[in-house]
């Protein structure tokens, strides 16, 4: 026996709300396109992967950059760890050690960023997974190193 429907937002499943769950998946990556600030890049004579780094990897950074900056000064407020009494430098080197060598800060990292790839784009990553998170990584310290005077531990 087929379900009823109640109304044009449940399902032939019967499940409330399904519908507009498939709907939503189908346009998820129209969605997370929009929401991306947009950056004009002269892509010309780029590689694949140049393009995807700026259609997509620079454009979901700069979007999550207060998150970015935010987790980075909340783990190190948790760990202890202080930076604002040490040169510039010093500040740079131990940001990039704190995100090469801890792993579950390295994998947040790298998740904010992948939790805004579209079907196509993780399609891509998983194709090119080891340049790519290379150039997410390189990005992410770029970013919060030339904003360096953000963290406030």
């Amino acid at each position: 026996m087929r379900p009823s429907f109640t109304g044009s937002n449940t399902s032939i499943y019967g499940i409330p709300g399904y519908n507009s769950y498939l709907y939503f998946m189908t346009n998820r990556s129209e969605q997370l396109k929009s929401i991306r600030p947009i950056i004009d890049i002269d892509n010309s004579k780029s590689t694949d992967l140049e393009l995807f780094q700026s259609q997509s990897l620079r454009p979901i950074l700069k979007l999550q950059n207060e998150l970015i900056l935010s987790l980075m000064n909340h783990h190190l407020a948790e760990h202890k760890v202080v930076v604002k009494n040490l040169t510039d430098h010093k500040k740079t080197e131990r940001i990039h050690d704190l995100v090469k060598n801890n792993l579950p800060l390295k994998q947040l990292l790298l998740g904010i960023v992948i939790a805004h790839f579209t079907n196509e784009e993780l399609a891509f990553y998983y194709a090119n997974k080891k340049e790519v998170v290379k150039r997410i990584i390189t990005m992410v310290l770029e970013r919060i190193c030339s904003q360096i005077s953000e963290l406030t531990f």
